[in-house]
């Protein structure tokens, strides 16, 4: 079986994320949170890893 060209070009093709829609999904998540109950206290001293969390604690 040969190797197509599709196959080595396939790095190329993948999705790149972009820092931008990254903010937005941080964004999204706190007001989630927010509506969830929590402060705007609690939420500014989350870091990302807390508020992806909380979204899975909550079920919001």
């Amino acid at each position: 079986m040969r190797i197509r060209r599709a196959m080595r070009k396939k790095p190329l093709r993948r999705p790149v994320k972009h820092p931008r829609l990254k903010r937005r999904r941080v964004m999204e998540q706190k007001r989630r949170l927010a509506g969830a109950g929590y402060t705007e206290e609690q939420l500014v001293h989350m870091n990302t890893k807390q508020i992806r969390e909380a979204i899975r604690a909550t079920g919001a």
